[in-house]
């Protein structure tokens, strides 16, 4: 018996999708399948909370980043 951390998809039809690079040899095996609570995606949302949490420590959310490279670019282009 082994334990096999994978991931896998539920899809709209109901089907479900195992995708393991496990090295298992061919052929059918008895599995008993744990979901979690809730997909994935939930997950990644509240890793990129916890990102942006960690960032806002460094750089306030008043801040905007985007502008101030956007505005070193330009300053950049005019002195070429």
């Amino acid at each position: 018996m082994k334990t096999l951390d994978i991931k896998v998809t539920i899809t709209n039809d109901g089907k479900l999708l195992v995708n393991s690079s496990v090295d298992i040899p061919m052929g059918e095996y008895n599995a008993v399948i744990v979901l979690e609570d809730r997909p994935i995606e939930h997950h990644l949302q509240t890793s990129v909370q916890n990102a942006q949490a960690i960032f806002r420590k460094y750089i306030p959310a008043s801040r905007k980043l985007s502008e101030e490279l956007i505005q070193e670019r330009r300053e950049e282009s005019l002195n070429e």
